[in-house]
């Protein structure tokens, strides 16, 4: 895919999270609505997009594959962990703001953003591995992410690891290896729904950064150093680590694209509930998503042709 294909794909998904951020500002949609839609995308439109997305032919060789993208998740939440622990030491911040700047090197936008990119630039099957690859993510960031925004945390909410996108996974895994079909009748309703995720997110994502001071943000230098690090330095050190691996394109490619995404929406929402700086989190998740529109271009450039 050539840079300017892979551009206009971010940027066809940025025109739809522009539409959300127009939408609040002109009171079309509120801010009790906005704050519904993660809601509704994680227990609704995402599952049923993760369950009709398996709903292919079985091949062995997708099994072989799961066991080798979980290796270079592995090497990625490796690279990320590095990196959180170095920026630690390098920022002289209190505990707290050093605990969010850490969160926002660990742990990228994978299901708001990542889905919809995944899609745009590996198609429908790319799903498939993206649904697999955050089994990981919503185990880590309610450990290891809790225990980064508030060190008093001592014991894990279990609940908070089971969720309706990783039942979905599971079942569409077991659908996958037994080849049980969905009825059309069921089938058919999920794909519409499913479709929803897209738009919805990047709706989302636009609508949640209305409260944002723009003019604050980039008189923050620690961002800078952030932004260059979450969206070029550690998907470029996954992409070099990883190119003489003998791996499918997607396989390597989806753990890739999901490290090159901005800082997850869950570090606002994770700081907010601990209490945190809120204003530093979503200062973080704006400058990323919008420097991620010229970085996502360059870095797929990048893996499609080193």
């Amino acid at each position: 895919m050539g840079f300017y294909s892979i551009f206009l794909s971010i940027m066809t998904l940025f025109v739809v999270g522009l539409i959300g951020l127009i939408s609040i500002k002109a009171k079309i949609i509120n801010e009790a609505m906005t704050d519904n839609i993660p809601r509704f995308i994680m227990n609704v439109t995402l599952p049923a997009l993760i369950l009709v997305s398996m709903q292919l032919p079985f091949e062995k060789e997708k099994l072989i594959d799961i066991p080798r993208m979980f290796l270079v998740m592995a090497i990625m939440y490796l690279i990320q962990m590095i990196v959180g622990g170095l920026i630690g030491k390098l920022l002289s911040c209190n505990n707290k703001d050093r605990g969010i700047y850490q969160f926002m090197m660990m742990f990228s936008n994978s299901a708001f953003m990542g889905f919809p990119v995944m899609m745009s630039i590996f198609g429908q099957e790319a799903v498939f591995y993206a649904a697999l690859a955050n089994l990981p993510f919503n185990i880590l960031v309610f450990t290891v992410g809790v225990y980064m925004l508030d060190s008093r945390s001592t014991s894990i909410n279990f609940r908070n690891l089971v969720s309706p996108a990783m039942v979905a996974t599971i079942t569409g895994i077991v659908f996958y290896i037994f080849s049980i079909k969905i009825p059309n009748l069921i089938a058919e309703p999920l794909i519409i729904i499913g479709n929803l995720t897209t738009p919805l997110s990047m709706v989302f994502i636009g609508a949640s950064l209305t409260n944002v001071k723009i003019s604050s943000i980039f008189f923050n230098k620690k961002l800078y150093l952030i932004s260059i690090l979450r969206l070029i330095v550690i998907p470029v050190s996954l992409i070099l680590i990883i190119q003489n691996l003998s791996l499918s394109l997607i396989v390597k490619g989806v753990p890739v694209i999901i490290s090159a995404m901005p800082v997850a929406t869950f570090c606002a929402i994770l700081t907010k509930e601990h209490d945190g700086n809120i204003n530093l989190a979503s200062q973080g998740i704006f400058m990323t998503t919008l420097l991620s529109l010229f970085t996502i271009p360059i870095v797929v450039f990048i893996y499609c042709n080193i």
